[in-house]
């Protein structure tokens, strides 16, 4: 009976292992987005349940928006058998963090004569679209 009991209350006993992923950004204060979801200003901290490869994004006003892959490779306390050891009866937080730094580039401005270009493409592009839908029909 107390050895179902003590087993019982083992994982009352347990803390577990808290997973995080660091965003810092350079320069700070870009939205960040995790897998589509925004996380919020870098530095930002993003909670997960799952390791594996997530992807980063990140925007600021005046830069171009960056994204990237991010690994989440799981720890050796982590692996099959031993993690139930870290979740579950290990008395103590267990804190795994993982950092990613985005350097966001400013934008480049376009010259008078560069947007007037970049219009008249796009003006040919809608030509070319209307065309070949009436060529359809």
């Amino acid at each position: 009976m107390r050895a179902a009991l003590l087993l019982a209350l083992v994982p009352a006993l347990g803390a577990c292992v808290e997973r995080r992923l660091l965003v810092r950004t350079d320069p700070p204060g870009a939205e960040v987005k995790v897998n589509g979801d925004v996380v919020g200003r870098a530095p930002a901290v993003w909670r997960f349940d799952h390791y594996g490869t997530v992807l980063v994004e990140a925007e600021l006003a005046g830069h171009e928006p960056v994204q990237q892959e991010v690994k989440l490779s799981s720890p050796w306390y982590q692996k099959p058998v031993i993690d139930f050891f870290a979740d579950v009866v290990v008395p103590a937080r267990i804190r795994d963090d993982h950092e990613v730094e985005l350097r966001l580039e400013p934008s480049r401005r376009l010259s008078p004569r560069e947007v007037e270009q970049e219009v008249a493409d796009v003006a040919r592009a809608a030509d070319k679209l209307k065309k070949e839908a009436e060529a359809k029909r």
